[in-house]
């Protein structure tokens, strides 16, 4: 049975920070969002077979405001997540429930003017590897909440869009 776990908090990635280092601890948050445990099946588009990915990653990402810069003057809005990854990855995998905590890194008078913009949850980006390719899916906000007690089918396609379905056991 497959293991899930978190491999990198945003907090520990230097991409955020300045000069590459970790941005350190979070400034601003929103509501936290409950992602249910879910199971996440993966098969090809075309033919519907069921595949075995080499290695499976799972994103739970949110926004949040950026500091103004003299390009943003009011500011940016910029991607963060958390990573999640499985091994050793099958056919078929329970994820496991998981927490959202949207959060920022600039608390600063723009966050609240003209309106406010806290940080908000994007969704779940689940990327796959596959022998010769490497392809990606996103589960949006409005389907995550459906996830409870149900299948998400990951329809690989390495020659274009990959898409994920969420259906009944």
């Amino acid at each position: 049975m497959a293991i899930c776990r978190v491999t990198v908090r945003a907090e520990e990635n230097g991409i955020f920070g300045k000069g590459g280092n970790p941005p350190g601890a979070a400034v601003i948050f929103a509501a936290s969002v409950a992602i249910p445990a879910f199971h996440l099946r993966f098969v090809d588009s075309k033919s519907g077979q069921q595949l075995t990915p080499t290695k499976v990653s799972v994103a739970y990402g949110w926004r949040w405001l950026e500091y103004p810069y003299p390009e943003h003057s009011w500011g940016t809005w910029s991607e963060a997540s958390d990573l999640v990854e499985c091994e050793p990855p099958s056919a078929e995998l329970e994820i496991p429930e998981f927490e959202v905590r949207p959060r920022g890194w600039y608390d600063g008078k723009y966050n609240r003017f003209p309106f406010t913009k806290k940080p908000t949850f994007t969704g779940i980006g689940v990327v796959i590897q596959l022998g010769g390719c490497t392809t990606r899916a996103t589960i949006t906000p409005k389907e995550a909440a459906k996830l409870k007690s149900r299948f998400a089918v990951f329809k690989a396609n390495c020659a274009g869009e990959s898409i994920i379905s969420i259906q009944s056991h």
